[in-house]
């Protein structure tokens, strides 16, 4: 396979000094580094991701071996099985190696369904994710930040469509300061996150529990609306984006069609998880810290910052992949 390396990271919008980009991607990294996200790319079958998904749900009830024992559902992938494939699908780690390079680390994964009748997502953008608890969650060691030291791949179990609530970018934005993660909000540090989906995601604020519209640079920003992408999926294809990019996602306007996608979140082996901290809390959710760990899925981890699983839950060893 021909590779070529694209572009020097002197800037805080470039890919890593080591990322090597198959040419059979290298437009798409291209309009990545231009737009701030890549996609739909398909990683399932229609068929395969239904199949998924009913493994998904069942597995879901039992919590018995889950990391954090609250409502959030973070980092199912280490106890399910079908997740834990998932976060090292080996579509995903050639895009991965193509942005962050050969180390890299799955630090989170979250679901997020959106019901019928469920408000949209308001327009957001992260970086370290302090905007949780006013403390970063990733720390990087090795280079200065920039827009491409976390990476988020959306997967779509289900249409996602302008009716169900597609996700949607502000093309070109990860290169802008629109929202300041420092800046404390009105409401959701502090305050109890809504078990009920009807206060939660229905009459509640636009993003689980805070208002984002706190954390503007500009109160009165509102994006070009030639800049706004709306990216409809089909069940099993994902979108490879930097939490930089501005991004949100529709309203679910249909009567019974729930739309659910899965986010795993990657960085470099030399970012620094939730640094110094044993135990947080985010979005009115309490999440100890003790049976957490992340999980190397490309290449090795020389730098030790990082409590590592190697296992899931069920004792299966996490597929790595051999980048050295």
């Amino acid at each position: 396979m021909t590779e070529t390396h694209i572009g020097p990271s002197g800037s805080d919008t470039a890919i890593a000094d080591n990322a090597i980009v198959p040419e059979d991607i290298k437009g798409e990294i291209e309009q990545f580094m231009k737009d701030g996200f890549t996609g739909p790319v398909k990683l399932y079958e229609p068929d395969e991701a239904a199949e998924i998904l009913r493994e998904v749900r069942v597995k879901n009830q039992d919590t018995t071996h889950s990391v954090f024992h609250n409502s959030m559902n973070y980092d199912r992938h280490l106890d399910i099985p079908e997740l834990s494939r998932h976060v090292t699908h080996p579509t995903i780690l050639k895009y991965l190696n193509a942005i962050l390079g050969p180390d890299v680390l799955s630090w989170r994964t979250e679901f997020f369904a959106k019901f019928p009748g469920s408000r949209g997502t308001e327009w957001h953008q992260v970086r370290d994710y302090s905007y949780a608890t006013g403390k970063p969650q990733l720390l990087p060691t090795k280079s200065d930040w920039n827009a491409y030291i976390d990476i988020t791949v959306w997967t779509t179990f289900t249409p996602a469509t302008k009716k169900t609530g597609c996700m949607r970018f502000v093309r070109g934005s990860h290169r802008d300061r629109i929202f300041d993660e420092s800046k404390s909000p009105a409401r959701g540090r502090e305050s109890r996150y809504e078990n009920d989906h009807e206060t939660t995601f229905t009459k509640d604020t636009g993003f689980y529990g805070y208002d984002f519209s706190d954390f503007a640079v500009d109160p009165n920003w509102e994006p070009r609306s030639e800049d706004v992408v709306d990216v409809e999926m089909q069940p099993g294809e994902a979108l490879i984006f930097t939490a930089s990019c501005v991004h949100g996602a529709l309203p679910n306007i249909t009567e019974r069609d729930t739309r659910f996608a899965i986010t795993s979140r990657y960085v470099p082996t030399h970012v620094r998880v939730y640094p110094d901290q044993d135990a947080y809390t985010a979005h009115g959710q309490d999440f100890d810290l003790k049976d957490y760990g992340a999980v190397v899925v490309s290449g090795r981890d020389t730098f030790g910052h990082n409590r590592i699983r190697t296992t899931n839950a069920h004792g299966e060893p996490f597929a790595v992949k051999n980048t050295h």
